[in-house]
């Protein structure tokens, strides 16, 4: 049962497409009280004020800070341009919450993970599928005794083209390079592959490239000894399911299916669950459960789920498919 906790007052900088689609309305579902918002285009503001009822809209950031009680920020845009903003309010005194990637190099993370501690603020990363039905579930169903250990874990995640536009339907990138695709999109998986089978000591990388287009086939030695591979490339069609992952453990095992269908498999009963539920950012992509787990670790002054600190090792895992598009990397932990 979820503790009450009083509204975590945030401000937003961005009022772009994604933020509009995802952010603002999934903070309907969290114990948060929008004060206001940021964006240099004012007619963009206008329109994010009057549809999610945020207090007020501001050009200037640092004037919003000014004129408003604040605890916290949501800043939703590229993380290059995000970064040194990100700095600048923790120094300021705000907790913050940011979209994925954390960063666009480790070396950038690890900056905002370092001050996030000096400056004791917490600083989370939206990886939102860590948060979707299909993955709370099966987090519930792999603490049981009879699922026992996981053995081996499947992940595919494939999307559409990537280049520098591409319309209505994908995002806009400013270059169709591999490095975009794996920062941008297959990060998630990079992500939940530890978030479910634990930190990996080794991966062996093999990468594909047409037209402009990777595709990559990573296998992966967990800690644990559980063995793993993710099936990542650009060559399929946007608006389509490209979530899909299995989970084996000691006897039963696990699918995920678009991340809102669910089978279990064991030896005396399947079961099948499916999420028909139209909140879609609430329970689907998991953004609005995500939100409420930031406010929870403010609240109780933690460390959330996928905060930047856990983050690093997803960053460190997307350098190294990068870094070594053909071939082994073992990984030393201090």
């Amino acid at each position: 049962m979820y503790r009450e906790f009083e509204p975590l007052r945030v401000g937003f900088i961005g009022a772009g497409e994604f933020a509009a689609n995802t952010l603002y309305p999934a903070s309907h579902f969290a114990p948060m009280a929008l004060q206001a918002i940021c964006e240099v285009d004012e007619e963009r503001a206008k329109k994010v004020v009057e549809k999610f009822g945020a207090g007020k809209w501001y050009t200037d950031y640092r004037q919003m800070w000014d004129q408003e009680n604040i605890e916290a920020m949501i800043v939703c845009m590229g993380p290059e341009a995000r970064q040194p903003l990100v700095l600048e309010a923790l120094e300021a005194g705000y907790h913050v919450f940011v979209p994925k990637p954390p960063a666009t190099t480790l070396a950038d993370a690890t900056e905002l993970a370092e001050t996030s501690a000096r400056v004791g603020k917490v600083v989370m990363v939206n990886f939102q599928r860590r948060f979707s039905l299909g993955v709370r579930r099966a987090m519930e169903v792999m603490q049981r005794d009879d699922f026992g250990q996981m053995t081996q874990l499947l992940g595919s995640f494939c999307s559409g083209e990537y280049r520098s536009r591409l319309g209505k339907t994908g995002p806009t990138v400013e270059c169709g390079a591999p490095q975009v695709y794996l920062l941008d999109f297959a990060i998630h998986y990079f992500d939940l592959s530890r978030y479910i089978g634990g930190e990996v000591k080794a991966i062996s990388t093999f990468h594909n490239e047409i037209g402009g287009q990777g595709a990559f086939s990573v296998a992966l030695d967990f800690e644990s000894g559980a063995v793993g591979m993710l099936q990542l490339n650009a060559h399929r069609v946007w608006e389509r399911n490209y979530d899909r992952i299995e989970i084996t453990g000691q006897g039963e095992y696990i699918i995920l299916d678009g991340l809102w269908k669910i089978a279990h498999y064991t030896e005396s009963q399947n079961v099948f669950t499916d999420n028909f539920s139209d909140q879609h950012n609430g329970e689907l992509t998991g953004d609005g459960y995500s939100l409420t787990e930031f406010v929870r670790a403010v609240r109780e002054e933690r460390e959330p789920i996928s905060s930047i600190h856990d983050c690093l090792g997803t960053m460190k895992l997307y350098e190294a498919v990068l870094s070594k598009r053909q071939g082994v990397i073992e990984f030393i932990r201090s």
